[in-house]
This record gives C-alpha cells, structure tokens and sequence, in this order.
C-alpha cells in the first residue's frame, strides 16, 4: 500500500510540472462556445441560405479578405459569398468544425473548416469541396478572412451563368 501511495504521489508531482500553460506568443486557448464562434457559425448558416450580407453587422467596412490569394474589400466579399446562391442550390456545409484560438500575443482567430456541397441551378449536378477559412477579429469585429478552396467548379458554374445570361 505504502508503494501504491508514492507511485501516486510522483505520478501527481509528474503530471503537474507537465501541466504549465505554454507562454509563446503563438500558444494560447481555443475556445468552441464562445460568441465569437457562435458569430461564425451564423455568418455561415446566412451564407448557405443566400443572405451573407448579414456579415455587414460583424465586418469592418474597411476589411480585406481573401479567396486563396485574391483580395477583396467587405462589399466584394460579401457580394460574391452571395453570387454563389444565385449559381447553386441546396448549399451545405457537412461537418463543419469552428472553433476561436485566443493567441498570447493579443491575436484571435476564428478557424473555420468543412466540406462543402451544392447543386448547380443550371446543370442539376451536385458538387462537392473542402474549405478552409479563418477570421481575424480585433475587439468585436472581423477585420479579414481568408479562405483557402479549389475554385475549378465555381468558375465553371459562373462561366455557364454568363453564358445563360448573354443568351
């Protein structure tokens, strides 16, 4: 018993000297039930529904963001976020993980991370891609984003919209 009794003991010292919160500038806390990760997940469920200018409430006017590498302003952004609904039906978000990292150095992130499905208003065929995005708030607004995705089917479904449209 008297074994048992100091094996606990050291294994207690053990675990809390490992236990320390890392200090680093780029380690901090992430957070799943927050507001700000509550905000995304509307902005994400105004997106799948058409109506992405809700995000005006969250973005700075003067933000820039980003699809892989190309920049936008807030209007840009959202006006595009919402031309997807014009294209495609039945857009969904599957499995989607959201969740806020709270940096050391004053930074937040929100990280954002689905697969994503809709269905061509012009064709009927149903596409399917991954995204990757984060958002980078100062105090209580969205100052940037960047979303990472193939863009290879958009464009293909805008480049027939055109062509309906011209018609």
């Amino acid at each position: 018993m008297k074994n048992l009794i100091s094996f606990f003991t050291v294994l207690m010292i053990f675990i809390s000297c490992n236990n320390s919160l890392d200090t680093a500038p780029l380690s901090g806390s992430m957070n799943e039930s927050d507001e700000k990760t509550a905000i995304v997940r509307k902005l994400a469920k105004a997106y799948t529904n058409g109506t992405f200018e809700e995000a005006k409430d969250y973005f700075t006017s003067n933000g820039v963001h980003y699809v892989n590498s190309d920049e936008y302003t807030t209007d840009e952004i959202i006006e595009g976020y919402n031309f997807h609904s014009v294209l495609y039906d039945e857009i969904k978000h599957i499995d989607p993980t959201v969740t806020t990292m709270y940096y050391n150095n004053g930074d937040v992130y929100t990280n954002q991370w689905s697969d994503w499905s809709g269905k061509s208003k012009i064709t009927g065929d149903v596409y399917k891609n991954t995204f990757h995005c984060w958002w980078k708030w100062e105090g209580d607004k969205i100052v940037s984003t960047k979303c990472y995705l193939d863009l290879t089917d958009i464009m293909k479904e805008a480049a027939l919209y055109q062509e309906k449209m011209s018609q």
